[in-house]
C-alpha cells in the first residue's frame, strides 16, 4: 500500500494539485526530495532510517517524525535489506514546489471542515473509505477535523483531500502542507491552534506564501496553524 501512494503522486507531476477557498491550487512535483514520515515510538526503525538518509528538514509531530530527505538518499535506503520491512511501517509524501516557486511538503494529515456538526458520522464513513484515521477536532474550531492517511491508505493525502472536497458534502477539504523553508530549522508540533498571530512572526498561508496582512482563514505561524477569524 505504501508505494502506491507514493507512485500516485509521483504520477501526477506537473498536474498536482489542490483546492482552497473552492479554487484548484497547483503544484509541482518536486522530483528531488521526499518526505518520510516514520511513527513514535519505535526508536530501533527511527534510528535505522535516519543513520541512512541525509535530512534536509524536520518536523515532529505527536504522531510522527517528518523528514525531508533528498531523492538520491531515499534511494540508497531502499537498498538496504531492512527497508523492505521498514517500509511497513513508514508513510511517504512528496514535495512539491508552489505556484511561486516556492517549496512545501505534503505531511501524512488533511484538514477538513465540515458544514454542520452532525456531519461527524458522514466524515467517519469517508475515513473509512479512504483508510484514514480520524484525529479529532478542538472544540475552539468544531467544525474542523484532522485527518492522516494510514500505512494501509491507497492514495495519498492530497489525493484524500481533493476526494473528500468534490464530493460536495463537506465546506473544505485541504491537505496540510509545510513550507519547507519556514521549518528548516523548527522542531514542531502540526495542530490547529487559534492562538494570536504576532507581528514579529513570518505568518505564511497554505500555498507556503509569505502573508502580510492575513485576512479570515488558516495559516502557518511557527510551525503550527493559526485561524484568524
Amino acid at each position: 500500500m505504501l508505494f502506491c501512494i507514493l507512485c500516485s503522486i509521483h504520477a501526477m507531476g506537473q498536474t498536482a494539485f489542490y483546492y482552497y477557498q473552492g479554487n484548484k491550487i497547483p503544484l509541482t512535483l518536486n522530483e528531488s526530495k521526499i518526505c518520510i514520515n516514520i511513527p513514535k515510538g519505535d526508536e530501533k526503525l527511527d534510528e535505522r532510517i535516519l543513520s541512512n538518509v541525509e535530512v534536509l528538514q524536520e518536523v515532529l509531530d505527536n504522531a510522527f517524525g517528518m523528514y525531508v530527505v533528498t531523492r538520491q538518499s531515499f534511494d540508497k535506503l531502499t537498498s538496504h535489506d531492512f527497508w523492505e520491512e521498514d517500509s511497513k511501517a513508514v508513510i511517504l509524501t512528496s514535495c512539491y514546489f508552489t505556484e511561486n516557486n516556492e517549496e512545501v511538503f505534503a505531511t501524512p494529515y488533511l484538514n477538513v471542515r465540515l458544514n454542520k456538526e452532525e456531519d461527524v458520522d458522514l466524515l467517519n464513513k469517508y475515513a473509512e473509505k479512504y483508510r484514514l484515521k480520524n484525529c479529532g477536532n478542538s472544540s475552539l474550531m468544531p467544525l474542523w477535523y484532522i485527518l492522516s492517511v494510514t500505512q494501509n491508505s491507497d492514495i495519498s493525502p492530497l489525493e484524500c483531500a481533493n476526494g473528500l472536497f468534490e464530493s460536495g458534502d463537506f465546506a473544505a477539504s485541504v491537505p496540510d502542507l509545510a513550507a519547507a523553508d519556514d521549518l528548516a530549522d523548527v522542531t514542531a508540533v502540526r495542530s490547529f491552534t487559534t492562538a494570536p498571530i504576532e507581528k514579529s512572526s513570518s505568518i505564511y498561508d497554505l500555498k507556503g506564501r509569505k502573508v502580510q496582512r492575513p485576512l479570515k482563514g488558516i495559516y502557518i505561524q511557527d510551525g503550527r496553524k493559526v485561524v484568524v477569524k
